[in-house]
């Protein structure tokens, strides 16, 4: 395996000093000081530098230092970016300081440094762990990023074969540049890999082009095929436009009609799914019910008027159930009434639907 050193800081905040710093190598030598000079001499003989969120964070005041080093801004891995992509399942991803007893306890940049070591070696396991499709999906749209090129580069050089175990076989890295300048089509791929999953109309080269990131994460959690999974606040922070790229993967009907839209996107099958009725109900020969339901779904504005006990609540509970579901995220619902926030959220738990909660004033912090 290529020589990585884990490495953490405690810096301070206004000066920008580095207070503190922590590193492991992968044969377990460590490193505990202040000393910014014995930190150059631990390093040197590495090759690669791995850490979480070093990329925003350590990296912007010991740079200079690790190039001192002789190891390459190339040659960067962030643990951070890795881990809402290879274990999507999990809403948040800060390094768990299970050694700190208070909130306010001094970081501890050695015993970090080994908890960003331990969640590498994971993030490489989830990777290989992965099917075909899936690794070269990954590799292809970020391998030239900033955030994730280190960590393509280490697995190509330290663990040969294993993105090239794609779908058509390889035993090199080399055979795996050849492969994708000839052969490869990637929207091709990601459309055969998430085909019944996002809508087949949508412009997957554009997203591909524009927005590769956004769209690994976004296919990292469709392909948990889990209703709990979300997308972390750490990725919609940084991230802001995942959001947009999931509602047109998944939440964007297309007029055609495609076997995802058909299926995940239909208020017919969604009514019966969630209520267990077959069809909406009719006001004086209107189908007032199912238009306001309709003109949700395709995401257009709409007022609609219901008498008292008219059957309202429909026309924004499948919609808003259906977007959550598709997105993984969360809808929400504005009422101007209290109690009736209340009746919704019993009513939509005599159905079985347990994924509602009210907020309002009368809730304690």
């Amino acid at each position: 395996m290529k020589n990585i050193a884990f490495i953490d800081t405690e810096i301070e905040p206004k000066s920008g000093k580095v207070l503190d710093i922590g590193s492991i190598k992968g044969n377990s030598d460590l490193f505990h000081s202040a000393s910014v000079a014995d930190f150059i001499e631990f390093l040197r003989g590495s090759e690669y530098i791995c850490g979480h969120n070093i990329i925003k964070h350590d990296l912007k005041y010991i740079k200079n230092t690790v190039e001192a080093a002789g190891i390459k801004d190339a040659n960067f891995i962030d643990t951070l970016y890795l881990s809402p992509l290879l274990f999507p399942k999990k809403p948040y991803h800060a390094l768990v300081k299970d050694d700190k007893l208070q909130a306010d306890d001094i970081n501890n940049p050695l015993n970090d440094s080994i908890k960003a070591r331990d969640l590498f070696f994971d993030e490489i396991k989830a990777f290989r762990e992965l099917d075909n499709e899936m690794k070269w999906i990954f590799y292809t749209l970020l391998k030239d990023k900033e955030e994730f090129s280190a960590f393509f580069k280490f697995i190509n050089e330290t663990l040969t074969g294993e993105i090239a175990n794609n779908p058509n076989g390889f035993d090199t890295p080399e055979a795996l540049d050849g492969y994708e300048q000839k052969h490869c089509d990637l929207e091709k791929i990601i459309r055969t890999k998430f085909r019944f999953q996002i809508c087949e109309k949508v412009n997957l080269s554009k997203i591909i082009y524009q927005n590769p990131i956004e769209l690994a994460y976004c296919l990292a959690l469709i392909n948990t095929k889990s209703r709990n999974s979300i997308t972390p606040p750490w990725v919609l922070k940084n991230f802001p436009e995942v959001e947009r790229i999931m509602f047109l993967l998944r939440n964007n009907p297309c007029l055609e009609g495609c076997e995802y839209c058909n299926e995940a996107l239909d208020i017919h099958k969604a009514l019966k799914k969630y209520f267990g009725y077959n069809s909406y109900r009719i006001y004086d020969g209107e189908p007032l019910q199912e238009k306001a339901v309709r003109a949700a779904v395709s995401n257009k504005s709409l007022l609609a008027v219901f008498p008292t006990g008219g059957g309202k609540s429909i026309t924004f509970q499948v919609p808003a159930l259906m977007s959550g579901k598709n997105s993984k995220g969360l809808t929400v619902v504005i009422s101007p009434l209290q109690s009736l926030m209340k009746d919704q959220v019993d009513n939509l738990e005599k159905a079985g639907i347990t994924e509602a909660v009210t907020i309002n004033g009368l809730l304690d912090l």
